[in-house]
């Protein structure tokens, strides 16, 4: 490219422009030069110039490779694709939601044996007196299974917690397996439930091997309430993401609580599932742990800031592992196994737009994530989402995939929608909403599930509350209804 048509000219700006003139001067140019509005000859041209300018100099490390300072990076291994609902915003004097579906995909071939990530593991083992039996004999048997498959590579650990911590194996490289086995056989049950002390040691040996060179995890399992510790485990949570580690749960029998392991999850990406009965810990934990043994692309992040005059009013992860997600920065995505996408269904909420705006901004940020096995393995991906205003827009249907992921979405939303309406009393509406779901999966041949619902509407209307199991397999089963094919709970 000719120098006199450099980035910086390209876009009107002089070599010390700050990123917020940057970004001010690309706004300004793609109001005029996007295709949606423009349609002169050369038009989209001239915008796809621009847009490669923008790119490379809102980026720290290739706006200093540009200037000649660094040697360009590498571009990202990832494409990034977004499907919106709609072409284009109305114009209209209410409020309107935007759906926005993202995809991440792995633009790399295959790795070799050797290349995949190597896992810092912490296993959070709840070992009080409601985990006698089955459920910690079951635990036992798959936590040990589970560390013969380490590869030599993997760091492991494991914490037993009651109404203390106790670290029973600690962060070590190539372990005794045989010593492992004799520890872990030898645990026993007692005492209460305290989550915090549970947590905070396992962190606390995660961090003995913490890197970007690892998929750093913590996997917790427990099958009660805490009580009087929950703002410390969010607090911890929080560091957690900070550092690079992923808090998972399984949450086995119906005593525990959803929401607040839900809430650890979604601050550092990881997911919450639903144990109703030992027998099924084996397969769940086997499943998550294969999840881990796939990862390639670690840490994904979505950071962004907030506009004026548009909300985030839901965000869901689809794949490779289903969960809700907060709707304030940054939303903490997890990993990518290999030969996987991730895939995140944003929804917005719009004020009504003003009448000089062609084009809205709906979220600015950008994509941030780790590949452990390259040697410079940080990458960023700028990401805009804008959309354009039409006075005259005519209706047509959303895109397939969109319709598929909000379909899909549909009953896991319904139920949510139960929650609300039970918190603020107004039972009939969520028996109701209890009913829909129940003729919703009956339709689609989920029996079980159904027979469940309607159930809970019995419970709703005769002691004015869900059971706790029932609210539980109800949540969690249509949750795994996303999964292709779905997942029927047991």
């Amino acid at each position: 490219m000719p120098r006199e048509t450099d980035f910086y000219t390209r876009l009107g700006v002089d070599r010390n422009a700050s990123p917020e003139d940057i970004r001010k001067a690309y706004r300004d140019a793609a109001r005029q030069l996007h295709p949606d509005v423009n349609v002169e000859e050369g038009a989209t041209e001239l915008f796809l110039n621009i847009k490669q300018a923008y790119e490379t100099l809102i980026d720290p490390q290739q706006r200093s490779a540009y200037d000649g300072k660094t040697p360009a990076p590498p571009p990202p291994p990832v494409r990034l694709n977004t499907v919106f609902s709609r072409p284009a915003l109305s114009r209209i004097d209410a409020p309107q939601l935007m759906y926005a579906l993202i995809e991440l995909d792995v633009l790399i071939e295959a790795p070799k044996e050797t290349e995949s990530s190597a896992i810092n593991l912490t296993l959070v083992l709840d070992c009080s007196t409601s985990m006698k039996g089955d459920r910690l004999d079951q635990i036992k048997k798959t936590a040990t299974e589970l560390i013969r498959q380490l590869h030599p590579q993997d760091i492991i650990s494991v914490v037993l917690f009651n109404d203390r911590a106790e670290v029973l194996i600690p962060a070590t490289p190539r372990p005794s397996l045989q010593a492992i086995e004799a520890k872990i056989r030898m645990a026993v049950a007692r005492g209460g439930t305290e989550i915090y002390q549970g947590l905070k040691t396992g962190f606390q040996e995660n961090r003995q091997y913490l890197s970007s060179n690892y998929s750093n995890q913590i996997i917790l399992i427990t099958d009660g309430h805490t009580y009087g510790d929950e703002p410390a485990c969010l607090k911890l949570a929080e560091q957690a993401s900070k550092a690079g580690v992923i808090i998972s749960a399984l949450g086995i029998g119906s005593e525990w609580n959803d929401e607040f392991l839900d809430e650890i999850a979604k601050k550092t990406g990881g997911n919450s599932v639903f144990v109703s009965k030992p027998k099924d810990i084996e397969q769940l934990l086997k499943e998550k742990f294969d999840n881990l043994g796939k990862s390639y692309v670690e840490r994904v992040a979505l950071n962004f800031r907030e506009i004026g005059g548009v909300k985030l009013n839901y965000a869901f992860r689809l794949t490779p592992e289903l969960g809700p997600l907060p709707t304030t920065p940054p939303l903490h995505l997890g990993g990518i196994p290999y030969k996987s996408r991730q895939r995140i269904l944003l929804e917005f909420l719009v004020d009504p737009i003003h009448s000089n705006v062609s084009r809205a901004v709906l979220i600015e940020g950008n994509f941030s994530f780790e590949i452990p096995i390259y040697s410079s393995n940080h990458f960023r991906i700028p990401f805009t989402l804008m959309r354009p205003v039409s006075d005259n827009q005519k209706p047509e249907p959303p895109p397939h995939t969109i319709v598929e992921a909000m379909s899909k979405l549909t009953l896991y939303r319904m139920q949510e929608n139960v929650h609300e309406s039970i918190a603020i009393g107004e039972l009939d509406q969520a028996a109701q909403s209890l009913q829909n779901i129940a003729t919703h999966l009956l339709s689609q041949g989920e029996t079980d599930l159904a027979k469940t619902a309607l159930l809970e509407v019995h419970n709703l209307r005769n002691q004015q509350k869900l059971s706790q199991e029932g609210e539980k397999r109800i949540k969690y089963g249509t949750r795994a209804l996303l999964l292709s094919g779905g997942r029927k709970e047991s």
